[in-house]
């Protein structure tokens, strides 16, 4: 009989090793090019969420876009930068610093802020903030004036938008208005490929706050 020990085994142990090692190949392909669509996908996924949030807001649908925001993290976020304009105006006027009413004005401001960012910021809202009509808070005279006598009618749904990373967590959308960055908006991640809008930042040119 034919000794196969020193050759490899026999032609038949060859061909099983030769299979055997196709699959293997096959296998980590396919491995290495579902793990490049696992990482596409997850760096598209917040991408795919604003194109999403912006199609809502367009057709007005209220519904799918509160799927798409953290409600109590953004409204945290309307107080705590409408109570710091108030602050900062209390603070730069002279009156208010001698007033000895002041803090009780100031706790009383603190519970109709309270109220009223509960009233405002609502599913409904926030389509149309994003749908643009108007900036949210209100900008300076000065500012719109050196932004070349600007008016907030024409602003359309994230137009003069960019978008981009901060974080392995948190992307951005940066607004502008005739070539002033006014707003950011912050997504945060939620799980591998959930993002949802958790802040508006209103930007010294719109918001009052440096």
């Amino acid at each position: 009989y034919p000794d196969h020990r020193h050759h490899g085994g026999t032609p038949q142990a060859q061909k099983t090793a030769v299979v055997r090692q196709k699959i293997m190949s096959k296998g980590k392909l396919a491995l290495g090019v579902a793990a490049g669509l696992f990482a596409a996908y997850m760096f598209a996924a917040p991408y795919i969420t604003v194109y999403q949030i912006k199609s809502a807001a367009e057709n007005n649908d209220a519904t799918t876009l509160s799927e798409y925001i953290d409600f109590p993290s953004l409204r945290q976020s309307y107080k705590g930068q409408i109570t710091a304009m108030l602050e900062k105006d209390m603070a730069e006027n002279e009156e208010m610093k001698n007033n000895p009413f002041a803090k009780a004005g100031a706790a009383l401001g603190g519970r109709m802020v309270e109220q009223m960012v509960d009233a405002y910021v609502t599913p409904a809202r926030i389509v149309e903030l994003i749908s643009s009509e108007k900036p949210a808070l209100e900008p300076r005279q000065s500012s719109i004036q050196s932004s070349g006598n600007a008016t907030s009618s024409n602003r359309k749904a994230f137009a003069d938008a960019s978008l981009s990373y901060e974080s392995l967590d948190k992307f951005v959308i940066n607004v502008e208005y005739d070539g002033v960055n006014i707003e950011d908006w912050i997504l945060r991640r939620q799980g591998l490929f959930g993002w949802k809008i958790t802040n508006i930042v209103f930007l010294p040119a719109y918001a009052g706050v440096e």
